[in-house]
Formats: C-alpha cells, sequence, structure tokens
C-alpha cells in the first residue's frame, strides 16, 4: 500500500467530483503505475497524469518506490 499525499488543492474540487477522485486516490494507494500516463513520454518512470470527471479535473503526481508514497504535485480543476 501507497501513502497519497499532500494534496493542498482538494478545497477547489467541485463536490460533484469528490466520488470520482475518491476512487482515483484509492487506485493510487494501491496500485499507482497503473493509473494515469507519463507526463513526458519520454520519461515513463518520471511523473505521471492523470484526467477524471470527464475530463474536468487533472492530477499530476509522482511515485517513490522507496518510500511507497505517492507524491501529489497539481491538481487542476478545469
Amino acid at each position: 500500500m501507497y501513502e497519497v499525499g499532500p494534496i493542498d488543492d482538494l478545497a477547489r474540487l467541485p463536490d460533484d467530483l469528490a466520488p470520482e477522485f475518491a476512487e482515483l486516490r484509492t487506485a493510487l494507494e494501491l496500485s499507482p503505475w497503473t493509473v494515469g500516463r507519463p507526463y513526458l513520454e519520454s520519461n515513463p518512470t518520471g511523473m505521471r497524469v492523470e484526467t477524471f470527471g470527464r475530463g474536468r479535473a487533472l492530477l499530476v503526481f509522482g511515485i517513490s518506490e522507496y518510500e511507497r508514497r505517492v507524491n501529489v504535485f497539481d491538481l487542476v480543476v478545469l
């Protein structure tokens, strides 16, 4: 299991996206390498990006295997 956080921008997340974000967070805790796609195709083990809410929100994150941690860099609501 991976630790996810911190997520400072959650206050900006609309209420209707909360259930989808909860599912995304669970996936990040269990198997983060299966979530999203590489931020840069040339660096598949670097930062990753995932959209949710039918493209209304974007999460940018990185995975630290050593610490078993998912670091959230940005949460953008479009």
